[in-house]
């Protein structure tokens, strides 16, 4: 089924076309845990005291304040330090706001999950997945049995598939987080409105995002002004179910996030 992106109502050049844009989970690279703050991807410098020996690292108390409960819910702390990534981390993390996905569905809170199209071949791509949600979902139930469950299930295959699942969330949708000079600091995973663009062919498009969860700036947010267009259908098809904005996985910083 073919399907566009077309405004809802008339618009003026240059007016925002979505709301500011609020990541979902992120995650730095490996190589950069111990150089840049794992909530707003700043780079530390000497002056940032910090009391931790190994990562997650903060460049603020406000960052560590906002962020380090998240690495230790997530369950990715009992990932073996062979497999663990920025792809797991993420992965995870985003299990957090969502721990019940539906094992059949091929969407995750309207994003895409391209679940069969990833594992249905026996290639490179399959058994990152295989091995990441295996990996996955042993993290999950070592946190589980120590009591501060992440996905309550008893069924441990039950587990698997979800942690799958959301494992080719992230495949499918994350972006890469780039500082100012082009570096590739980590991926991110923002919500269908960005993926609705993002996934075009060639998308002519600038985004503006904010690591913040400042009143003010949620109080400046434009409203959507586009929506999925079906040629089938010849109608607009409009989702009013902009699910949670996930400001709380974000501080004040600013990142060039480039697809």
């Amino acid at each position: 089924m073919e399907m566009e992106m077309r405004c809802k109502e008339e618009i003026d050049i240059s007016i925002d076309i979505t709301p500011y844009l609020f990541p979902l989970s992120f995650s730095l690279h490996n190589t950069h845990l111990h150089t840049h703050c794992s909530s707003c991807f700043s780079l530390l410098t000497p002056n940032n005291p910090t009391t931790n020996s190994h990562p997650p690292f903060y460049c603020s108390p406000q960052c560590s304040t906002a962020h380090s409960s998240i690495p230790l819910s997530s369950a990715e702390h009992h990932l073996p330090s062979s497999t663990t990534s920025s792809l797991l981390r993420t992965a995870l993390r985003l299990l957090l706001l969502y721990p019940h996905v539906p094992s059949l569905s091929n969407r995750f809170n309207n994003l895409l999950t391209n679940r069969h199209l990833l594992t249905c071949q026996n290639d490179d791509v399959s058994e990152t997945i295989r091995l990441g949600g295996r990996a996955m979902a042993t993290a999950i139930a070592k946190q589980n049995n120590g009591g501060g469950g992440l996905i309550e299930l008893i069924d441990d295959d039950a587990v698997l598939e979800i942690a799958t699942v959301a494992l080719c969330v992230v495949l499918t949708n994350a972006v890469e987080v780039h500082d100012n000079e082009g570096c590739a600091l980590g991926i991110a995973v923002f919500e269908h409105a960005f993926s609705w663009i993002n996934h075009s062919c060639s998308p002519n498009a600038c985004y503006r995002f904010s690591f913040s969860n400042c009143s003010s700036v949620l109080s400046l947010e434009s409203k959507l002004c586009i929506a999925p267009f079906t040629h089938n259908s010849q109608q607009l098809k409009i989702d009013s179910e902009v699910l949670g904005s996930s400001s709380e996985f974000a501080q004040v910083r600013n990142a060039a996030i480039v697809a």
